[in-house]
């Protein structure tokens, strides 16, 4: 097993530890209606009424209702912040854009459920401070106007609340589909984007987790990787969020976003507290078991006239196919996701094989050597793929249907 080193991340030892969630309409759960969660459980925490503030888009978070901690529970939520009430919801059209059930509330309840006993009075606090279709940059420091604010408005509140008993004891990070679109911001997976990243948590640290939280180590951040329906072809922010969590032992990617189920993008209530689920069982790995976290992937891919071998690292070999979710209905794939290019054109697969830690693909001509593999592309797999592991660890509420690990989207040159 990979350990992480001892003493480089803040622990859970605070009589508030606050898990913030940041990033785009994901992180706030925009079409999560109607709210699965709604019943507290545990000790867990969040600010106000509903683990959102009172406005989707103002660079300012202010809780809904009154400043104080309140048993976590997911809320179904206007865009201005007003709480709908259960008659509201009923009528709510299956399209409805309002907010509802966040990665949140699983995500706590997961990990929270996974590291009992816990010496009471600790808590965990959760807090969503995300907006709405923003790119990297424009959540980032010094951005106009400064979204920024609200992370240190939410952390300040809740360290005052706390009388300054309080650490940061993760970051979730839900972004990326504004940026992969190209609708604004970077695009490229190294310069600028990762830069731009790391200068995100570089801010992060200094202006919160130094600044106002007034602790030494800092947060480990938790990624989803952009996918399905926000799938692009060059896959330069999906291949960016690989990258990053496997260039370190502070980013970590709990799980690539397409296997849930959606509404053509944003995920509906229970896709997203099924990713709350990868979520927390990452968060538990890391901060409880001091475990490396790194999600199925690919390790090398290397061709030999017409055969081309992928081999992975498999959480919890062997791998597997299994059909995926595409909006409200399963796939397999003829395919299974894989795609082989080169500057001919598309190269057909005539056969997969599959062995524990390894798909091998027998293709109709042998690639040139511009050969570019991809997984879970937009124009030829939809976003999706049909590979995963054979975990048997079971989330801890909905469906309790297996966390198997899919194979994240990966775009890698051919050797």
């Amino acid at each position: 097993m990979d350990y992480l080193p001892p003493g480089g991340l803040a622990g859970r030892d605070r009589a508030v530890n606050h898990v913030i969630a940041y990033g785009q309409s994901l992180s706030s759960g925009w079409e999560g209606t109607p709210a699965l969660s709604t019943t507290p459980r545990l000790d867990l925490l969040m600010l106000g009424d509903s683990v959102r503030p009172q406005s989707e888009w103002a660079p300012a978070w202010q809780p809904v209702g009154d400043a104080r901690f309140t048993p976590l529970r997911a809320t179904d939520q206007a865009l201005d912040g007003r709480l709908l009430t259960d008659a509201e919801v009923a009528a709510l059209p299956p399209d409805s854009l309002k907010l509802g059930e966040t990665v949140l509330e699983a995500a706590l309840f997961e990990w929270r459920y996974r590291m009992r006993p816990l010496t009471p009075p600790r808590h965990l606090l959760a807090s969503s401070a995300g907006v709405g279709g923003r790119s990297l940059e424009a959540l980032s420091k010094g951005a106009q106007p400064e979204l920024f604010q609200r992370l240190r408005d939410c952390a300040t509140l809740a360290r005052d609340l706390a009388a300054g008993d309080y650490a940061i004891a993760a970051l979730l990070m839900l972004q990326g589909e504004h940026n992969a679109w190209a609708l604004d911001g970077a695009t490229a997976r190294t310069v600028p984007y990762k830069a731009l990243f790391h200068r995100f948590l570089a801010d992060f640290d200094a202006d919160i987790v130094h600044g106002i939280a007034g602790q030494t180590l800092p947060p480990a951040v938790f990624l989803h990787q952009v996918g399905g329906a926000y799938a692009t072809d060059a896959m330069g922010i999906a291949q960016a969020q690989l990258e990053l969590a496997l260039e370190g032992t502070r980013v970590f990617l709990a799980a690539p976003s397409y296997p849930f189920t959606d509404k053509g993008g944003h995920l509906d209530a229970n896709g997203y507290r099924c990713l709350g689920a990868y979520f927390g069982r990452a968060m538990w790995s890391v901060l409880t078991l001091g475990r490396h976290w790194r999600p199925l992937h690919p390790r090398s891919v290397i061709c030999s006239g017409t055969t081309l071998t992928v081999s992975f690292h498999v959480p919890a070999p062997p791998l597997r196919w299994g059909a995926v979710y595409q909006g409200q209905t399963t796939r397999m794939l003829p395919d299974r996701g894989f795609t082989v290019w080169d500057a001919d054109g598309l190269v057909e697969i005539s056969d997969i094989m599959l062995e524990p830690h390894s798909v091998t693909l027998l293709l109709a001509r042998q690639p040139g050597p511009a050969a570019e593999l991809r997984y879970a592309d937009q124009s030829r797999s939809g976003g999706v793929g049909n590979l995963h592991d054979s975990e048997t660890a079971k989330a801890l509420e909905g469906s309790q249907s297996p966390l198997v690990n899919w194979c994240v989207a990966f775009s890698i040159k051919v050797q």
